[in-house]
């Protein structure tokens, strides 16, 4: 079985990844987030707590941890979901969990603890159960895949915390960041599906924090 070494996942470093869940219908739900490597087997997800994946965690006590470097799957997953389809996963064989079809690597994640942080989000320590690797391909490198990617990280917040008035400061914030990657987007590859991605991501931005 290859290893999250492997998959060049290093300790205590935080890496962007496709969280996937089973709903309590029955359904896959999909979410991109933050994981941690924690020793040799485990995985450290930190959690907002309003999050419908935290609520299946403590429910059916796994996951999968899928790695891919489409863009498009983080933007869809995270801020259009209505636009998922069933056709995006497949059964985990090890752990009752959906998986993505189209990724490169997909590690399977038994949940250990569930101890909350503070009132706005909750650790979740898992144990890796197997680590499938389906491609290893080079990737060219542009900016704007990063920037439309930090950008999408940025706006789940901002969706999540807009309306919490401690957290006001913070959505400014926030939305400076955003518009900091739209610009390294426009200069990198204008006239590209990642200037859609983000014009269509500042509309959704601009109506959750309109009363900021």
């Amino acid at each position: 079985m290859a290893t999250l070494t492997d998959l060049g996942f290093c300790q205590n470093t935080i890496y962007e990844t496709i969280i996937c869940t089973f709903n309590p219908d029955g359904s896959p739900n999909v979410a991109p987030m933050g994981a941690i490597v924690k020793g040799n087997q485990k995985v450290l997800l930190t959690i907002y707590n309003s999050s419908r994946t935290l609520e299946n965690l403590r429910a059916t006590k796994a996951a999968t941890l899928n790695l891919t470097d489409d863009v498009d799957v983080y933007y869809v997953s995270a801020l259009k979901k209505s636009e998922v389809s069933t056709d995006w996963f497949r059964n985990s064989s090890v752990v009752n969990a959906p998986k993505l079809k189209v990724c490169d690597a997909s590690v399977a994640l038994s949940v250990d603890s569930v101890e909350p942080i503070d009132m706005l989000r909750t650790a979740v320590m898992c144990s890796i159960e197997c680590i499938n690797v389906f491609k290893m391909y080079p990737r060219a490198y542009c900016r704007a895949w990063s920037a439309v990617l930090e950008a999408i990280i940025y706006a789940t917040r901002v969706k999540v915390l807009s309306g919490v008035e401690a957290e006001r400061v913070h959505v400014i914030e926030l939305c400076r960041l955003i518009q900091n990657c739209v610009d390294v987007v426009n200069r990198s590859a204008p006239d590209s599906h990642y200037v859609d991605l983000m014009l269509d991501l500042q509309e959704k931005v601009g109506f959750w924090s309109v009363n900021i």
